[in-house]
């Protein structure tokens, strides 16, 4: 019964994890063609508000769809998790970039491997802490 739920948690974690990516694409090409984006640096502010826009969407999102908690609770806690859940990707980001990035390209792997070996390391980390941490049931 357990592995039964697990494979759906994370089953429906995947599927918001694409739906939040989808999201992030949109969202950016939007926000270029509002600000007129055509240097690098507007480019890359579009990319950051994109980013935080996806976090908040990936946030509700997976809080719904893959945690079972409603959206409408106390704004405290919500506020805690939206932290948490932000504290937690930046951990997760922050180990692909000074961790297994640098680690696996100085093993030799190539980098798209590498960033593949990234993004699912990442996606075991962000889910790991959401479940343990941001949404712990006494927080609900």
């Amino acid at each position: 019964m357990i592995n039964k739920t697990l494979k759906k948690k994370v089953f429906r974690y995947l599927v918001c994890g694409v739906l939040s990516a989808i999201f992030n694409v949109l969202a950016l090409a939007i926000i270029i063609k509002v600000l007129d984006a055509k240097t690098p640096i507007i480019r890359n502010f579009a990319n950051i508000i994109s980013i935080e826009i996806s976090l908040l969407f990936s946030f509700f999102l997976y809080k719904k769809f893959v945690w079972g908690i409603e959206l409408l609770i106390i704004k405290g806690v919500t506020l805690q998790q939206i932290f948490r859940y932000h504290l937690s990707v930046m951990i997760a980001i922050g180990s692909r970039v000074f961790v297994f990035f640098p680690l696996l390209d100085w093993l030799g792997i190539h980098y798209s491997v590498n960033t593949l070996i990234g993004i699912a390391l990442g996606s075991f980390m962000t889910y790991t802490m959401t479940d343990k941490w941001v949404f712990k049931k006494n927080l609900r």
